[in-house]
């Protein structure tokens, strides 16, 4: 009789589960696809990431903004909502060279029953001052039980120029190619376009902002700030619209090494926090 109880209250944490996960999904389709910027600083300076300096993910948002004068090796990790089941892991590795900056990184969103997982290899260069960069992204979507599995190949392009030494501007395009998921339902991948810059207020204060428009839904303002405290802390703040979220973090950067901290606040009460961090490995 024990072991009936105890069969039945795990079919009804699944269910249980299964349910929310659904609402989850579909109520907020935009939020909960996997990020399109990953790393905790990034996260919490509002995922205002198309000029943003010194980026150790920028293969996952401007390939232009890949950082020229080091290499690194990057890792990273969300859970949104405090749920398990919905994640993003990530890992990055940047390498400078004499004929430019090459870029790739891994990423995967989900767990069994969903599932999202991304592969990109990217390059970066720059002339005259003015920088580009390409990535080539492979998508691999699975669903659990018989629904399959299907990938599709998309081509991202960024552009960026320091119009003055503390300003950037920058921008990007996302799957310029208008990749689709398999040949049943022609699933398109997302497409996106932003316009952003950044801006060293002080020599301890960095601001950045960027206009984002996805295909599928309202264009969206995002900005943060990043402040220096002391030494090699720092910490930061940010928001977005559509939706709208408010993020805050901290840093440390030693002299090989750093990692951040950042959590993000969504505008619905009901999703509540989504904690990040990374932790990135330089020379």
């Amino acid at each position: 009789m024990k072991c009936i109880i105890q069969k039945h209250q795990d079919s009804y944490r699944k269910f249980f589960f299964l349910s929310i996960s659904a609402f989850l999904l579909y109520a907020w389709p935009a939020d909960l696809k996997s990020q399109a910027v990953l790393g905790a600083r990034e996260m919490a300076m509002g995922q205002a990431t198309t000029a943003l300096p010194n980026s150790s993910w920028s293969i996952f948002s401007n390939p232009a903004m890949m950082p020229g004068n080091q290499s690194s090796v990057s890792f990273f990790g969300v859970r949104y909502y405090g749920l398990s089941e919905i994640t993003d892991i990530a890992a990055a590795a940047i390498y400078a060279t004499s004929v430019g900056v090459i870029g790739a990184g891994v990423h995967r969103y989900g767990y069994n029953l969903f599932n999202e997982s991304r592969l990109r290899l990217g390059y970066k260069n720059a002339a005259a001052g003015f920088h580009y960069g390409l990535v080539m992204n492979y998508s691999h979507v699975a669903q659990g039980g018989e629904y399959g599995s299907a990938g599709a190949l998309g081509v991202d392009l960024g552009v960026a120029a320091p119009i003055l030494p503390e300003l950037w501007i920058a921008a990007k395009a996302v799957n310029i190619n208008q990749p689709v998921y398999g040949s049943r339902n022609g699933e398109e991948l997302p497409r996106n376009l932003s316009l952003g810059f950044s801006y060293y207020l002080t020599d301890i204060a960095l601001f950045s902002g960027e206009v984002f428009k996805d295909v599928r839904f309202p264009i969206a303002y995002r900005g943060g700030i990043e402040v220096q405290i002391v030494g090699g802390l720092t910490g930061r703040a940010g928001m977005t619209t559509s939706p709208q979220t408010f993020t805050a973090g901290f840093g440390y950067a030693g002299s090989l090494w750093r990692t951040s901290v950042a959590v993000q606040r969504h505008e619905n009460s009901i999703l509540g926090y989504s904690p990040a961090v990374d932790f990135s490995i330089n020379w």
